[in-house]
């Protein structure tokens, strides 16, 4: 048989399949194949020698910021290729008003696999300096449901930001369950799932009672953050209307950002079991590659290492977790044959640093994975200079 790479030697770690060891993948046009079923002879075009090294499915992050044409705060996708991620979900940083320029300027040509929360506010995210307004009064409904269903295949939901200062301290609640009827109201009409993607830092109310009206599905974003009204009670302990979300289905996302994150919430959380469904880096031009908050995925995903967390563990979470969301599970997020060949060899190196939250509270960390070899589709998009001679 015929393929065209083969990656020997490495360590295979792909969370959705159960599989850490040493084997062997087998890469033909688009996609991984298993020619061992076929009880062939199988002839590689190239070999791929990853003695030492992680080979894993390329990584998602499911909160990014990537409307780099029309948003001051956005990055290029394709600019988180050569750090291993092949796979992202924009966090709404476009509205009704403009996902039409989102969808035509950034998704059509970017190499990597986007999906997309839109924003109930029409303009979306536009600048750090203009704020949004989220009352329910100023939805353009009409326009929002001819987006959904224009992009069906893209969109996964709504988007809202529910910080003090952004909506009403009195009547907050109020503005996500009118954003959660909308989401109820677009599934009534096209008949699919709309999920509502709620932004939690330094929230109007106590965390539980946001999570409390959530539904199964819904994400709880920066599920760590350290600012006013955490997950965590008085006592230290998770907040008993957070746990029953849980139980319910809603999904608790990281979703670092550089204020997003605070390490005493996260230490108790993880302490008390409570580990995020996704870790996503929430990048923003601000923080990309500038450490030492948010610097990349790679970092974030460090980050838990250091408090504790196994690599298979982390792996899930920016693998097999957000790409079952994304509906996209059969073809990313693992290295099963017939998925995309999308992959991360990745070198886990020792490395003595600091990372910091929002509080400057610090982190030791002592590891490090850095990409050698990403490929896209059976694609090889970034190579270190000294690997794969």
């Amino acid at each position: 048989m015929k393929i065209d790479y083969l990656i020997q030697n490495g360590t295979v770690i792909d969370p959705k399949a159960g599989v850490h060891e040493k084997k062997d993948i087998y890469i033909k046009d688009f996609c991984i194949v298993d020619p061992q079923k076929e009880a062939v002879e199988v002839s590689p075009d190239h070999t791929i020698d990853a003695t030492d090294m992680l080979v894993v499915p390329g990584l998602i992050d499911f909160h990014t910021h990537i409307f780099h044409t029309g948003s001051t705060i956005s990055i290029h996708p394709d600019m988180m290729l050569p750090l291993g991620t092949t796979a992202a979900v924009d966090a709404g940083s476009a509205g009704c008003a403009n996902f039409d320029a989102f969808y035509q300027s950034v998704i059509i040509p970017s190499q990597i696999h986007i999906k997309s929360f839109l924003e109930v506010y029409s303009g979306g995210q536009l600048d750090p300096k203009l704020c949004e307004d989220f009352n329910p009064q100023l939805y353009n409904k009409e326009k929002i449901a001819r987006i959904f269903e224009r992009y069906p295949h893209n969109l996964l939901g709504l988007k809202i930001r529910f910080s003090k200062g952004v909506v009403p301290t009195e009547s907050g609640l109020t503005y996500i369950e009118k954003a959660i009827d909308l989401a109820k109201e677009l599934e009534d009409q096209f008949g699919r799932k709309v999920r509502l993607c709620v932004h939690t830092t330094n929230a109007p109310t106590p965390a539980g009672a946001l999570a409390k009206i959530l539904r199964e599905g819904d994400i709880f974003c920066h599920c760590f953050q350290g600012a006013g009204n955490t997950i965590l009670t008085a006592d230290g302990k998770i907040d008993e209307d957070i746990l029953a979300a849980r139980e319910r289905g809603v999904i608790f996302d990281a979703a670092n950002g550089k204020g997003n994150f605070g390490l005493k919430a996260a230490k108790a959380a993880l302490q008390a079991g409570f580990l995020p469904d996704i870790i996503s880096s929430d990048l923003t031009t601000d923080k990309f590659n500038m450490p030492p908050y948010d610097k990349n995925l790679l970092l974030v995903m460090a980050k838990y290492l250091a408090l504790g967390l196994d690599l298979d563990t982390i792996l899930k979470a920016v693998t097999a977790t957000p790409a079952k969301i994304m509906g996209m599970e059969k073809k990313i997020g693992t290295l099963t044959p017939g998925a995309y060949a999308d992959i991360a060899i990745l070198k886990l190196k020792d490395k003595s640093y600091i990372q910091k939250d929002f509080q400057e509270d610090t982190i030791q960390c002592s590891k490090i994975p850095v990409p050698q070899l990403v490929m896209l589709k059976g694609e090889i998009q970034y190579c270190q200079p000294d690997f794969y001679l």
